[in-house]
């Protein structure tokens, strides 16, 4: 088995995934970096597989794998969450005028990509945070709002339970109002948000280094 990282060959004492993550990972540990990806015969690796590879051999000719300074990680995947959060502000007043409008059975269509949106955001920023060691209950943000950010997290939780308590009550008028007034003011709140933290990410203001 040929494994490569970023396109350089290293070598591997046995022909099992188990074996090649952990001399990439002590490759890309030595230049700083963490491993994002791996294609096996052009084929992406599952997180999961990656997370716990086997150590049987396997019949793969060619891994690839791709590593990033997590610095750069966490700040371009908190800024590609706020540019999602900014679609997800708008379908969510879509969908609340949609249910107003009686269109129901379709707006909860859309409605459950927008709380899987919320979902990805919400684990997006958790690791990001475990990722650089940040901590969530003592960062603020320079925007006159002294809340930490692990209260607004908590403050969104309790939004988007209120989602799911007037789905399971079908209270629909109840739900419009939410989505309309709540949750769309919301996301583009967040949407700032994360783009601030992305850019204090980025530019070494916030986060220590990754634990590798």
């Amino acid at each position: 088995m040929q494994v490569l990282l970023d396109n350089q060959p290293i070598p591997i004492d046995r022909p099992t995934l188990a074996a090649a993550m952990r001399s990439a990972q002590e490759a890309a540990r030595a230049r700083g970096r963490i491993i994002v990806e791996a294609f096996a015969d052009g084929t992406q690796i599952s997180d999961e597989l990656l997370s716990s590879p086997s150590d049987d051999p396997v019949n793969i000719q060619h891994l690839n794998m791709r590593s990033a300074e997590p610095r750069s990680l966490v700040s371009f995947t908190l800024a590609d969450a706020a540019d999602a959060l900014t679609h997800v502000a708008e379908d969510h007043d879509q969908v609340g005028r949609d249910i107003q409008a009686g269109k129901t059975q379709a707006a909860l269509g859309k409605l459950g990509e927008s709380i899987a949106t919320w979902q990805a955001v919400c684990d997006i920023l958790n690791k990001g945070a475990a990722l650089l060691h940040l901590d969530l209950d003592s960062l603020t943000l320079a925007d006159g709002d002294p809340t930490p950010l692990s209260g607004r997290f908590s403050a969104m939780l309790e939004k988007l339970g209120s989602i799911r308590t007037a789905l399971e009550s079908q209270d629909f008028s109840a739900l419009s109002d939410i989505l309309l007034y709540d949750m769309a003011p919301l996301a583009r709140q967040w949407s700032k948000t994360l783009r601030s933290i992305a850019d204090m990410v980025r530019d070494g203001r916030i986060g220590s280094g990754a634990q590798l």
